[in-house]
């Protein structure tokens, strides 16, 4: 299968013809007719119906139109940006996020520190949900924020920390434990907890999670989604919540964030592969991703 064969299947299916198609080609006939026909029998199945002269799409062959559509389109978008950029100096960088609070509130800044900065960095990026690990190993992205433990079962991916990883309580404002320096394990007894999904959450949370459950039973605990969940949960007065601190939202309203006593867990970070060896870009962003997380702890320092 090959760029040709799909350009020859989709312009005979555009323009219903085989003829038209070789003319917006500059193909003969025969040719785009043989690469469609290569193309059938490379996949198995017929992708058009042939009769009295006219072509349609098959079941299989409308299915695949819409794949083969949306790949051509992203090659020739692709192929003409590169083109576009040849000649200029700026450096495509992708970054996958997955949309924490804390990344909504350090991006901004990190951007504004690039421009002020003089940067030559066009950054893009990309929503990667909870596979921001298989994103960067699809080469989907150039870089990712995450957590070490996400990517230290991984050789091929390097990892540069941001932020030491430590748990907190999401507290009421005004319930008696937003106001104490620290949680201890003790603290925890007899109070309903919110835990962000095992099967959600980040695997820095895994032998915390484990080891409430063994002290407390799950009578006073329960699951959500996603962070956004939890903090409806806290603010409604529901209970507490216990995530990685470089989730929690220091900015939001109703919810004080109190640290737990305990170990400190993996740090969080950016990831990317070994294979992308601009270092120079690599430290450009860890720099001034750095500077961004100074000012917004400073920001949240002084209120």
């Amino acid at each position: 299968m090959n760029f040709t064969q799909l350009r020859c299947f989709i312009k005979a299916v555009d323009n219903s013809s085989f003829t038209i198609a070789a003319e917006r080609l500059n193909f003969s006939q025969s040719a785009v007719s043989k690469n469609i026909k290569d193309l059938e029998n490379t996949i198995g199945v017929p992708l058009l119906n042939r009769a009295h002269h006219r072509i349609s799409l098959t079941n299989a062959g409308k299915y695949f139109y819409r794949v083969a559509r949306n790949v051509v389109d992203d090659m020739d978008y692709t192929v003409s940006y590169l083109q576009s950029k040849r000649n200029d100096p700026e450096t495509l960088l992708r970054i996958g996020v997955t949309d924490t609070p804390l990344e909504q509130k350090l991006l901004p800044l990190f951007l504004r520190k690039l421009r002020a900065n003089g940067s030559n960095l066009n950054v893009q990026f990309v929503f990667v949900l909870n596979n921001s690990l298989g994103e960067l190993l699809n080469h989907h992205v150039d870089l990712c924020a995450i957590a070490q433990d996400d990517v230290n079962v991984v050789e091929d991916v390097k990892f540069r920390p941001l932020i030491q990883g430590k748990f907190v309580l999401a507290c009421p404002d005004d319930s008696p434990l937003a106001q104490k320096n620290q949680i201890s394990l003790k603290d925890l007894e007899q109070i309903d907890i919110f835990l962000l999904d095992p099967n959600s959450s980040l695997n820095v949370q895994m032998k915390y999670q484990h080891l409430l459950i063994n002290n407390m039973g799950m009578d006073h605990i329960k699951f959500v989604q996603d962070y956004l969940s939890m903090g409806i949960y806290v603010k409604g007065g529901w209970g507490y919540g216990i995530l990685p601190n470089f989730i929690a939202d220091y900015q939001t309203t109703g919810i004080s964030y109190v640290p737990i006593d305990y170990k400190d867990i993996s740090p969080y970070g950016i990831a990317y592969m070994e294979s992308f060896t601009n270092e120079s870009v690599i430290e450009e962003v860890v720099t001034t991703m750095k500077k961004a997380i100074a000012e917004y702890t400073n920001e949240n320092n002084n209120k």
